[in-house]
């Protein structure tokens, strides 16, 4: 146990000590790596937990200037900060767009890792289960499942916790809507795996016992056992005829193999599966924790809000479930949670790896390296006045 503690430790230096023997004749951007593997993981993680992180971003910037070398996660990364950059990142066809190493190894064989003809059917299909037409069959269940969350969390409460609330409605409603009743028995178990995977996803990819990454990678496992035998009964069910396309996820893949649209594995549609849960699950429920915030302390926008939902009420039967037709009237709410989304970003930014050596600004990325911007490091986006924001929709 301690030669292979020892060896942990020593193989991270050797390579750190490779790396910057290669990248010596390179003319890298400003800041440090930091030590070996770790970097600057902690620190970001812990700006990102105490909702520092904009100001992590603002001290690096003023540090190093607006292009700097870091390691996240494990991996070299050149941060890039400003509308210039952003414009450089998102149109460099040599910057693939990636993701960290954790959440590759954690998810799988996904959209996000596939290419070639694998990824134009994996593209294909889940636009078409995410397509308007497919979502109109869901409201129902999305409806039913808010209904019983708010009589079971809310109804007679005299304090709510919004954001742990948020996140177990986001994640009732989406196993719902993708895996029909066949989860419901597991769906707490479930739950508890999959916050373990979302917490692992922003770690450092390092598999040591008591990690959160270790932790992550054991629940991943549990929940991939437990979807597949969903998956498999779905299939039987199905091929006897008890289901159609549109009950859920793995009916629906499943019926559009068996027409030819695709060939992917049983273990490929549960690897898709994960990533749609873990990318629903927290931009939907982030929006919905800043959105009730913001109707706190914006009560004009509030009531506007609610009258709109009155009136939708006022025009259907009681206790009736929510259709398209009445969600496609929510107008106003839709710009009061599109302007939420757009002043508080749910997503921390995103990861591109170089497929070759290239420059920017005189300093040089290597090929393998990742390039990392935010909307947060948009300048236009951080001098936007919040409140003048709201107030334009009241």
């Amino acid at each position: 146990m301690p030669f292979a503690l020892l060896l942990a430790l020593f193989i991270p230096i050797l390579l750190h000590l490779v790396t910057r023997h290669k990248y010596s004749s390179y003319n890298l951007p400003p800041g440090s790596l930091g030590f070996p593997l770790i970097g600057q993981s902690i620190s970001l993680l812990r700006a990102l937990r105490s909702n520092t992180d904009y100001q992590w971003y603002q001290d690096r910037i003023k540090k190093y200037g607006p292009v700097s070398k870091m390691s996240v996660f494990g991996s070299p990364t050149v941060l890039m900060a400003g509308p210039a950059s952003n414009h450089f990142v998102f149109s460099n066809q040599d910057l693939i767009f990636t993701q960290t190493k954790a959440i590759n190894v954690l998810i799988g064989r996904s959209i996000m890792t596939l290419s070639g003809d694998e990824l134009k059917q994996v593209r294909s299909a889940l636009q078409g289960y995410l397509s308007p037409e497919m979502v109109t069959k869901y409201v129902w269940k999305m409806d039913e499942e808010v209904r019983r969350h708010i009589d079971l969390n809310w109804v007679g409460h005299k304090t709510i916790k919004v954001a742990p609330l948020a996140k177990r409605l986001t994640f009732n409603i989406i196993s719902s809507v993708m895996f029909g009743q066949g989860a419901a028995p597991f769906r707490e178990a479930l739950a508890i795996d999959f916050e373990k995977v979302v917490r692992a996803a922003l770690s450092i990819p390092v598999n040591i016992p008591f990690t959160k990454f270790n932790k992550g990678l054991s629940a991943s496992r549990r929940i991939r056992k437990l979807l597949r035998q969903i998956a498999h009964e779905r299939e039987a069910a199905f091929q006897q005829g008890y289901c159609s396309s549109a009950d859920d996820f793995f009916t629906y893949m499943l019926a559009l193999r068996s027409e030819g649209k695709h060939s992917l594995t049983v273990e490929d549609i549960v690897d898709n599966a994960i990533l749609l849960l873990i990318a629903g699950y927290e931009m939907s429920s982030v929006l919905i924790t800043f959105l009730i915030r913001q109707l706190a302390n914006e009560p004009d926008i509030l009531g506007k809000i609610t009258d709109e939902q009155e009136e939708i009420a006022r025009n259907k039967g009681p206790n009736k479930p929510l259709t398209w037709n009445d969600v496609s009237r929510m107008k106003y709410t839709w710009k009061v949670a599109m302007e939420t989304l757009r002043t508080v970003p749910a997503l921390l930014g995103s990861f591109r790896t170089a497929t070759k050596d290239i420059e920017y600004r005189g300093y040089h990325i290597p090929k393998g390296w990742q390039v990392f911007s935010s909307h947060l490091l948009m300048k236009d986006s951080a001098e936007i006045n919040t409140e003048i924001a709201y107030h334009f929709l009241i």
